[in-house]
C-alpha cells in the first residue's frame, strides 16, 4: 500500500493531524530503542460509491484508504539541534509522498509563527540529505565505470550529475522531467526531493474560517511542481474526529465551519499518490479500489483478486458518469454504454467493472 510520511518542525501540530486523520487505527512502528513512527489508515471519501451504495442497497459499502506515517523527527527540546535525525530521514525516504505540516499559530517556548521560514529549513534539510546520497552514489559509479564502461553505468552517472546540479540550485528534484528508466535509477535511492507535497498552513482555531485565504497568501513562495497547499487547524479537526456524527455536525455549527477539512485532505491525499478509483458490485457490497493511473484492466482485476488477473477473459465496465443518469446496467446496455474491453484497456476513474475470467 502507498504511504504518506507527516513531517514538520517541532510542535506544527502533525501528530494532532495523523490522530484527526486516523482515529481509529493506528500502531506503532519501530524497534530497538528507537523512536517509534505511527502508522495508520484514512477512509477516503467518495459520493460515487456513496450513491452506488443507495441505489443497490448492499450489506456493506468499502472505501478505499490512505495510509499516513507520522515519523518522529525531534522533539521541542531538540529543536535548535542539527536538524533531522538520520532514522527520520530515512523512514520518510520510504514513503511514497510527503504531508508537511508548517506552524502558523502562536505556543509558548515556540519561536514567532513563520510558515515559508519553517517551510524553507524543512527543505534545505531534504536537500543536504539527497545530495550526500547521489553524490556518493555518483562516485561508486564512476569507480565502476573506469574498470567497466556499460551504456548503463554512464547513463546513471548522467542522471546523478544532472540531479546533483539541480539540487546545487536549490531546485526540488520533483521539479525535473524523468525517463521511466531515470525513475527506475532513482526509486533505488527515494531522494525526499522527488516526492510530490502535500503542504498543509495548521492555522489557530481563530482563523479556521478563513482557511483559503490563508493560503493563497502562502501560495507565491511554497507552491512549485507536484505540490499541492491546503489548510486546516489540527486541534479542532482532532476533536471533530472524536464526536459522533451528530455531536460534530454541532460542534462544527458552533464554529461557524460548513465542512471538516479533513475529507479535503484525504481527497488531496489521494490524487497526490497518482491513484484513481474504479468500483466493483458485488452480491453483498458495493467497493471502491485503489489503482495507480495508467493501469491496465488486467492488473486491475489482480487487485480483486489474483484469479481474475490469472484467469482474465474480458471486462464489462460502464463509467459511473454514464451509470448515474440511468441508474442500471440495464439501461446502460440498452443505450450501448456498458461495453465489453479486453487486457490492455486502460481503467478510468470512476469505472464501474464486473471481470470475466475463467481458472
Amino acid at each position: 500500500m502507498l504511504q504518506i510520511g507527516i513531517v514538520g518542525q517541532p510542535g506544527c501540530g502533525k501528530t494532532s493531524l495523523f490522530k484527526a486523520l486516523c482515529p481509529a487505527s493506528s500502531a506503532e512502528i519501530g524497534s530497538g530503542g528507537k523512536r517509534e513512527a505511527h502508522i495508520g489508515q484514512a477512509r477516503v471519501p467518495d459520493p460515487r460509491l456513496d450513491e452506488l451504495n443507495r441505489i443497490f442497497q448492499r450489506d456493506r459499502q468499502i472505501n478505499t484508504v490512505v495510509e499516513y506515517v507520522d515519523v518522529v523527527g525531534f522533539s521541542s527540546g531538540e529543536a535548535a539541534k542539527s536538524g533531522y535525525e538520520a532514522q527520520f530521514l530515512g523512514e520518510i525516504r520510504t514513503c511514497d509522498a510527503l504531508m508537511h505540516v508548517l506552524r502558523d499559530f502562536s505556543f509558548p517556548g515556540l519561536p514567532d509563527p513563520n510558515p515559508t521560514r519553517d517551510y524553507r529549513t524543512d527543505f534545505q534539510e531534504f536537500l543536504l540529505s539527497d545530495q550526500i546520497i547521489l553524490e556518493k552514489r555518483r562516485e561508486r559509479l564512476q569507480k565502476e565505470v573506469q574498470k567497466n564502461r556499460t551504456p548503463e553505468g554512464v547513463a546513471e552517472i548522467e542522471l546523478m550529475e544532472r540531479c546533483l546540479e539541480a539540487l546545487s540550485q536549490e531546485h526540488p528534484l520533483r521539479s525535473l522531467e524523468f525517463s521511466e528508466q531515470d525513475k527506475l535509477f532513482l526509486k533505488a535511492y527515494q531522494p525526499l526531493t522527488a516526492k510530490p507535497e502535500l503542504v498543509v498552513i495548521n492555522v489557530p482555531e481563530d482563523d479556521v474560517g478563513k482557511a483559503d485565504e490563508i493560503v493563497e497568501r502562502y501560495r507565491p513562495e511554497i507552491e512549485n511542481p507536484h505540490v499541492e497547499i491546503s489548510a486546516a487547524c489540527a486541534s479542532i479537526e482532532m476533536e471533530i474526529a472524536e464526536l459522533d456524527e451528530k455531536s460534530a455536525r454541532e460542534f462544527m455549527d458552533d464554529l461557524g465551519i460548513a465542512e471538516s477539512a479533513l475529507d479535503r485532505l484525504i481527497s488531496a491525499s489521494y490524487r497526490l499518490l497518482g491513484l484513481i478509483s474504479f468500483f466493483t458490485v458485488g452480491a453483498k457490497e458495493v467497493r471502491a479500489w485503489a489503482i495507480v493511473q495508467g493501469t491496465p484492466a488486467r492488473h486491475a482485476a489482480g487487485v480483486v483478486h489474483s484469479d481474475m488477473e490469472r484467469g482474465f477473459i474480458r471486462a464489462e465496465v460502464v463509467n459511473f458518469s454514464d451509470f448515474q443518469p440511468r441508474g442500471s446496467f440495464a439501461a446502460c446496455r440498452s443505450d450501448g454504454v456498458l461495453r465489453l474491453e479486453g487486457k490492455d484497456y486502460m481503467v478510468r476513474d470512476g469505472d464501474i467493472i464486473q471481470f470475466r475470467f475463467a481458472v
